[in-house]
């Protein structure tokens, strides 16, 4: 086996060295997507949980002015009544 010079020497240090930052480059891009990934599936299922809260929110409002608009028809036909008696002599 020959031996190495200086220049085979640094020539296949920079490789290494280019080598070993392009795996840990890779490396953090597919951690950084796999974070972004979560992240935003996280999101989405607030965003779920936020628009079934909302659709709750307007079902129970709902079912109040219901209530309420039979409250007040039942007091119209009350004075409807009152009045319809007053009027018979």
């Amino acid at each position: 086996m020959k031996p190495l010079d200086i220049n085979t020497l640094v020539a296949l240090c920079s490789f290494a060295l280019a080598l070993f930052t392009t795996a840990t480059g890779a490396i953090l891009w597919y951690v950084n997507s796999e974070k972004k990934k979560y992240a935003s599936e996280r999101d989405f299922n607030h965003l779920k949980r936020n628009q079934e809260q909302i659709s709750q929110g307007i079902g129970q409002l709902m079912v109040e002015m219901d209530r309420r608009l039979d409250a007040i028809g039942h007091d119209i036909l009350e004075i409807k009544a009152e009045f319809r008696h007053k009027e018979k002599p």
